[in-house]
């Protein structure tokens, strides 16, 4: 997807490195002007040119000077001011130009936003002097940049707070402190997503829209370490986000996080189709995030003529997975249709198997193997001492392992074996799982 950039080029440039690093596959096209009025006629050329998929405002205020001569032949959206953005500001003001914030001014932000948030960080006397005119005044950029200067000159703020470089650079040089607000990388990337589902919908001969929601979830038996199991838990969450957000990319796909623990991927129902389906990749991620017994994950696939159709049957369809069972898929494409599971996974390959019972007996995989070779399973009996003999390791270290088997239900006591004086020893027959007999025949 190509994309249109509008706005002064420090923006433009933090928008093209991160869309680098985080989108790949989409292609930016930047046309960079200092003066938000010229917005208009860079956008009509842009338009005119066809050459582009959709445009990308950097703030409102270009995107204002724009939006009565865009036409609807291509989407188009911009980057709105967020409290992440301010927040971030508010905080390089305190930093670098050690304001006290008590008193600031500001020219295209609502005070009760800038208020909201100093509340949120503790303070909660603070003054906004916010710049009283509108996008119709004349000679608009002049008049901000001297409203900014006569308030610190007459020490009514202590810093001001712009969204443009041509009205921030000059008050710097002038020695007032001055700070710009920058998107938030997470407002970049959502817009991105935004206008990337705009052009599918508005794509007729890629046929209708489809949404992949995704759900996982985590299972622990035992708190004995918080921080182990938290550290898993992270560790794969952020796995599992890696290999969703790979396959986002072959589908040509936007990606929203729906909270804790939920995706969602939109993209076209041909992609479900040839990509995802007969790719086999909904397997791919099944087995992936369901690696282990701890893990659980679903998968929903819903298909609809818009967005909100598609992630509704989405949603339908994910709900009838979770209540199917773990690593489990469906597809709706219509209210009153539900197909499958498309594809499942079990969870109960033989890998599975071994990792559940290592936890149930508290023994690592190595001990088990070793005990596997000590012990063939046509062996009837074995006392804990010709086991510990066969294991090259001491009584006492054998009877800790025995008495976990045991724990586990896994020894019986077949009978007594007498060695001279002393207590008669326990006969014993142990059970392993046959996947610990059927590595070694592989």
């Amino acid at each position: 997807m190509k994309i249109g950039i509008i706005g002064p080029e420090t923006t433009a440039v933090v928008i093209e490195r991160l869309v680098e690093e985080e989108l790949p596959d989409v292609q930016l096209v930047l046309r960079c002007s200092e003066f938000f009025e010229e917005s208009a006629k860079i956008a009509e050329r842009f338009q005119a040119e066809r050459d582009i998929d959709a445009l990308l405002f950097t703030g409102p205020t270009n995107y204002a000077y724009a939006r009565r001569r865009l036409s609807p032949t291509i989407p188009w959206t911009y980057l709105p001011h967020n409290r992440l953005s301010i927040m971030q500001a508010l905080f390089e003001a305190t930093t670098i130009h050690h304001s006290d914030l008590r008193a600031i001014s500001v020219d295209r932000y609502e005070p009760e936003m800038m208020q909201e948030v100093l509340r949120g960080v503790g303070i909660h006397d603070s003054v906004v002097h916010q710049a009283p005119y509108d996008l119709e005044t004349y000679d608009l950029e002049r008049k901000h940049l001297d409203f900014h200067r006569q308030l610190y000159r007459s020490g009514q703020v202590s810093v001001c707070i712009t969204s443009m470089e041509h009205i921030c650079r000059p008050l710097l040089d002038e020695g007032i402190p001055c700070v710009r607000i920058y998107p938030a990388n997470e407002i970049i990337l959502e817009q991105i997503y935004h206008l990337q589902v705009l052009h599918m919908s508005a794509a007729k001969n890629q046929g209708r829209l489809a949404t992949i929601a995704i759900s996982f979830d985590y299972v622990f038996d035992d708190e004995r370490d918080l921080y182990i199991r938290e550290w898993e838990k992270m560790r794969y969450q952020n796995e599992l986000k890696e290999r969703i957000y790979a396959i986002a990319q072959r589908l040509e796909a936007a990606v929203f996080e729906g909270g804790s623990g939920h995706f969602f991927l939109v993209t076209t129902r041909d992609m479900v189709e040839n990509v995802f389906l007969k790719g086999h990749e909904n397997a791919k991620l099944l087995q992936f995030g369901h690696r282990s017994y701890k893990y659980r994950v679903w998968l929903g696939i819903g298909v609809g003529s818009t967005m909100l159709e598609s992630r509704s049957r989405a949603a339908m369809a994910l709900n009838r997975a979770i209540a199917d069972r773990p690593g489990t898929s469906y597809l709706v494409e219509s209210e009153d249709s539900h197909s499958g599971p498309v594809e499942s996974w079990s969870g109960d390959s033989p890998e599975h198997r071994l990792e559940r019972f290592t936890q149930q007996t508290h023994l690592s995989v190595s001990t088990l193997r070793r005990l596997a070779r000590a012990v063939p399973p046509q062996m009837q009996s074995i006392t804990a001492l010709q086991l510990s003999q066969r294991l090259g390791i001491t009584l006492r270290s054998t009877n800790r392992i025995l008495s976990r088997l045991e724990e586990a239900g896994c020894i019986t006591t077949v009978g007594k074996h007498t060695e001279g004086k002393g207590r008669p020893a326990r006969e014993l027959r142990i059970a392993l799982p046959e996947e610990l007999y059927q590595e070694q025949i592989d």
